[in-house]
């Protein structure tokens, strides 16, 4: 682990604000002394939102919507030499780079700092009460999203919660059973120290509404229905957000559906996925990234966000179809505006957390209402008129649909819902023509195992 710490900090170069501080001999990667005020530690958990929001993909930029969408049936390479190409086969190397750089590594170099922070907080007697339980809370919060996504991704991993990098280099995979648990802990932690307002002038740090909104998740994807419910109907129901009624507004910077958001630091970037999503919308250069057949098909007659939310450009002839929830691609010219943030948690899912779980704790009439609180926005008939006597099975298939067309290229949802619904290889055997059982978790890099024996490969590489 210490290697690719060392390898993190050289790639973001996070010598910024001195907050790092490589060579102490406690092995903290955040000096002491940036604990000692409440401004100096503020800018310390500026520093992780900033190192979230680099150019490239990762795994809480973009690069999530990128691989899984490649993994399951979202969108597929624009062009056979689209170096994400063995995320699309599900055929990823033990060496590829993306899953070993961008989302293993970057993972635990963000993890390391979080670590960091609550090492920093705890043991301070400088830091103000207010000050200290906001960044734990938002440091518990950042940790929990990304050891979620990783188990989604790899299954069991190492569970790093200190800075020592001696024990973190010989640790072994903990079950996912062990981390849900402790991220839930950690959670609930994060609502009781978090106040209801933001401490920014936009949605863009984590508030108690944020953690509750990923808790409210965390529960549906345990099957936890009745915790699911209540934490979503708690969000729902806080009276700080609001489903916006036009879809081109959802991902903007001042989005009223936005539960949390990342802002961009990088000159000429909005968004990681309207940089990768989003080709020029004159001459001939192809997307990189195009919508599946499978997708497109989804979609009903009349559905606003296949309007709204597909892109379309035509080259030669063809009419070639890609992500567009996000308009706006790398500008470094002069005329470059910031107008769209990264959503990462919005209203529109906490109805479906919710309708999901009223579903199974059949309360048919309430995940119905929910459901058609989706349906309504995007211009669809509702459920309620049209098939108010549907059955519970039927009612969940209408879940997932609409799980799918609304959430469709954001953090993965599409690959974690055919996996927690154990569909994966139901699904994906008929439309991957290499499709095998064990392409649902993606490999451990090659690396970490050579450098730790006590680390385990997953079944089907080598």
């Amino acid at each position: 682990m210490k290697k690719y710490v060392v390898i993190l900090l050289a790639i973001w170069g996070i010598g910024c604000n001195k907050l790092i501080d490589v060579g102490d001999p406690d092995n903290s990667v955040i000096g002491k002394n940036v604990f000692s005020h409440d401004t100096s530690a503020l800018s310390a958990m500026s520093g992780v939102y900033s190192k979230i929001m680099v150019s490239f993909p990762n795994i809480l930029n973009g690069g999530l919507s990128i691989s899984a969408g490649l993994s399951a049936d979202e969108i597929l390479p624009g062009s056979p030499t689209n170096t994400m190409q063995e995320f699309y086969t599900n055929s990823i190397s033990i060496t590829s780079s993306f899953n070993r750089v961008y989302l293993w590594y970057y993972g635990y170099g963000l993890i390391y700092q979080t670590n960091a922070i609550i090492e920093g907080i705890t043991n301070s007697k400088s830091i103000s009460a207010d000050v200290g339980n906001q960044l734990l809370g938002e440091s518990y919060f950042i940790r929990s999203l990304i050891y979620f996504q990783m188990i989604q991704l790899f299954g069991d991993v190492p569970f790093v919660t200190s800075t020592n990098y001696e024990a973190n280099a010989k640790l072994k995979r903990t079950s996912t059973s062990v981390i849900f648990s402790q991220i839930k802990q950690d959670l609930v932690k994060a609502t009781g120290l978090l106040k209801e307002t933001y401490p920014s002038s936009r949605r863009v740090r984590v508030n108690k509404w944020a953690a509750k909104a990923l808790l409210a998740k965390l529960y549906l994807y345990e099957g936890d229905w009745v915790d699911a419910e209540s934490a979503s109907s708690q969000v729902i129901n806080a009276g700080s957000y609001e489903l916006e009624h036009d879809l081109n507004r959802v991902f903007l910077l001042d989005s009223k559906e936005a539960i949390l958001q990342f802002m961009p630091t990088e000159s000429g970037y909005n968004t990681s996925e309207g940089a990768q999503y989003v080709p020029s919308l004159t001459g001939t250069s192809l997307p990189q990234y195009e919508i599946s057949d499978y997708l497109l098909s989804v979609f009903e007659t009349g559905d606003k966000r296949q309007v709204n939310w597909i892109g379309r450009k035509k080259v030669n002839g063809t009419t070639y179809t890609f992500p567009y929830k996000y308009k706006l691609r790398v500008n470094f010219s002069s005329t470059y505006t910031v107008s769209e943030y990264t959503m990462v948690l919005r209203l529109a899912e906490q109805y479906l957390v919710r309708a999901e779980a009223r579903a199974h704790l059949n309360d048919l009439d309430g995940a119905i209402a929910d459901i058609d609180s989706i349906r309504n926005r995007a211009g669809l008939p509702l459920i309620a008129t049209t098939n108010p006597g549907i059955d519970y099975n039927d009612l969940l298939i209408a879940i997932q649909k609409e799980r799918q067309v609304e959430l469709f290229t954001e953090w993965g949802n599409r690959w974690f819902d055919l996996k927690r619904n154990k569909t994966a290889t139901s699904v994906l055997v008929t439309r991957k023509p290499s499709w095998k059982d064990t392409d649902t978790l993606y490999p451990i890099p090659d690396t970490e195992i050579k450098l730790n024996g006590n680390l385990t490969q997953n079944p089907g590489y080598n």
